[in-house]
């Protein structure tokens, strides 16, 4: 279970969730940059190329990042309530993968049913 609590006081890493498909990277680092120096910040796409609908936000500092959550827990984005959540190291590429297998798998048993 991720909390909006972080696991240490060193977390950098924020996963945003709701966030609305039209929103570009652009828009999440205007948000999320006024709170310091952003490291990474990603926008995972289907393989279609459309989003997900969340995204990651990784600070140079952990008290930017604090901070950011903290400001930042009730803010909407193109009317959306964007959901702030502590990201673990290990969130991110291979959860991705895993789910990017998963839309081929689903998209090839679409196919062979045509």
């Amino acid at each position: 279970q991720k909390s909006s609590k972080p696991a240490s006081k060193t977390a950098k890493k924020i996963m945003v969730r709701n966030v609305p498909f039209e929103a570009s990277k652009v828009d999440i680092l205007q948000l999320f940059g006024n709170f310091g120096k952003i490291k990474k910040a990603t926008i995972p796409k289907k393989f279609d190329g459309t989003s997900r609908g969340f995204a990651f936000v990784e600070y140079c500092a952990a008290k930017d990042a604090r901070e950011a959550m903290d400001r930042l827990k009730a803010t909407h984005l193109y009317g959306r309530h964007l959901v702030l959540e502590w990201s673990e190291d290990r969130d991110g590429i291979d959860d991705l993968r895993g789910k990017a297998k998963r839309d081929v798998d689903a998209m090839k048993g679409l196919e062979e049913g045509k």
